[in-house]
């Protein structure tokens, strides 16, 4: 391998570069200096290199939290009765003259772009890695094993989940076993030209699955050798899928096409980039640029824009997230913030936390949100908490209620029904011999 590039990959392997071990090194059992220690090796995520890069898992918290955020308002405004659906776009923009809080609320939905970005990152890691070396890609057969055993059975427990709890308030099993099997296939969007009824957020796991079965075909690419032809190549590939969702999907294709790559290619593509633009000498400035800790406002504040008053400028999203990662990336304080140890965590849960959160949100809001004269105990604790004030109000304190419930539950299900197939699929990826892959991202939110 030649001197230049082995360096480089010794001073900065990956975007982010700098990783910590994932699962503590075998040995004589020590107990934790404390119960965060305990708690915090309980939730670590296990990789298929065995390694974690800390500050990916940083931005899938931001990403999580932006479709918590999302789904907490959207939720929580008809529960109130302040408006009687939220399901469009109009149906926010309505209820924007109630509080700032639900402009904000509304671009949280973007958290699942965010993480289409991270996918593509991701996936193409082991290739751009193994491509730089002069080695052969990772078998097809190990990649599409690890991606099924990675992301199948958690969802598959988390649909049945979701089965039964309908069943239970006695909605009709022979209606919801096709959408179930559907969902179970990936096919739900392309089917019934919808959102699943059973898990409506799942729709973005069938366009991760969409990518997931492209990406070794996708990183053919990689053998274009010089690096300004393939990185070129890249810009314009992520402009034209970008333009093509602003110009023709959305305007003159239904809905069925919204649900797929078509309409979301771009953000891939850039994740894609980013894995390239790893084995610069850029990347091995991780957290020692002040212009980076300016990247981050300014580009999120874009994002919040173009959001909020879609035009002309959509189809510059996926380049304004490169930009936001490259901030966190290379900023002094923004990296430190986004490798804080309990974002690390809790951002390594996200997959988790997007199959359940909106279920769990919604069961508690039936205890927690009162109306008119009556008001049902919390758990038996206290009454529900009246829907009149100010609404950034009521919503702060619904959220203190929720999202530490949230997070538990979240915590408990990540353990039992994710944690063990990061396992299995981390020793399937170990004895396939000669891979040096990447992590497996939870899909979204919308999402890992």
């Amino acid at each position: 391998m030649d001197k230049g590039i082995k360096d480089q990959l010794q001073a900065s392997p990956t975007f982010p570069p700098e990783k910590i071990p994932a699962q503590p090194a075998k040995g004589p059992r020590k107990w934790p200096r404390s119960a965060a220690d305990w708690v915090a090796g309980k939730l670590s995520r296990v990789t298929t290199s065995g390694e974690l890069l800390h500050e990916v898992d940083g931005l899938r918290f931001v990403a999580i939290t932006a479709v918590v955020f999302h789904h907490l308002v959207s939720i929580y405004l008809p529960a109130s009765g302040r408006v009687p659906r939220i399901e469009t776009r109009n149906d926010w923009m309505a209820a924007t003259d109630i509080s700032p809080v639900v402009a904000a609320a509304y671009c949280g939905y973007f958290g699942v772009h965010l993480v289409f970005v991270i996918s593509g990152f991701i996936l193409a890691l082991p290739f751009v890695r193994r491509a730089s070396q002069g080695a052969p890609p990772p078998s097809w057969k190990s990649y599409y094993q690890r991606r099924l055993i990675r992301i199948e059975p958690p969802y598959l427990i988390c649909l049945l989940g979701y089965l039964i709890v309908k069943v239970a308030r006695h909605e009709s099993f022979s209606e919801l076993l096709p959408h179930f099997l559907a969902s179970s296939t990936y096919l739900h969007g392309i089917l019934y030209q919808r959102e699943s009824i059973l898990n409506g957020v799942a729709w973005s796991l069938e366009v991760e699955v969409q990518f997931y079965l492209l990406v070794p075909l996708l990183m053919k690419g990689l053998r274009i050798r010089d690096p300004r032809w393939r990185r070129g190549g890249l810009l314009v590939a992520i402009a034209c899928c970008a333009l093509f969702s602003q110009l023709v999907v959305y305007p003159y294709t239904p809905r069925v096409v919204h649900l797929t790559l078509l309409n979301y290619g771009q953000y891939f593509l850039a994740g894609i980039l980013l894995a390239d633009l790893s084995l610069t000498k850029m990347a091995g400035r991780r957290g020692t640029l002040l212009v980076g800790d300016l990247l981050v406002p300014l580009s999120g504040a874009a994002i919040v824009a173009i959001l909020l008053h879609p035009g002309e400028q959509v189809f510059l999203l996926p380049f304004l997230i490169m930009l936001l990662y490259a901030g966190f990336h290379l900023g002094r304080i923004a990296n430190r913030i986004i490798c804080w140890r309990w974002l690390v965590i809790i951002g390594g849960m996200c997959y988790t936390i997007y199959l359940y959160h909106t279920m769990i949100i919604s069961q508690i809001f039936v205890r927690t949100i009162a109306k008119g004269n009556t008001s049902e105990a919390f758990f038996g604790l206290f009454a529900g908490i009246p829907t009149t004030g100010s609404f950034a109000w009521e919503l702060a304190c619904q959220a203190l209620i929720v999202i530490p419930i949230l997070l538990l539950l979240s915590a408990l299900l990540y353990v039992i029904t994710e944690k063990p197939f990061m396992r299995w699929s981390g020793s399937r990826g170990k004895r396939d011999k000669g891979e040096n892959g990447g992590q497996c991202l939870p899909p979204q939110i919308a999402q890992d």
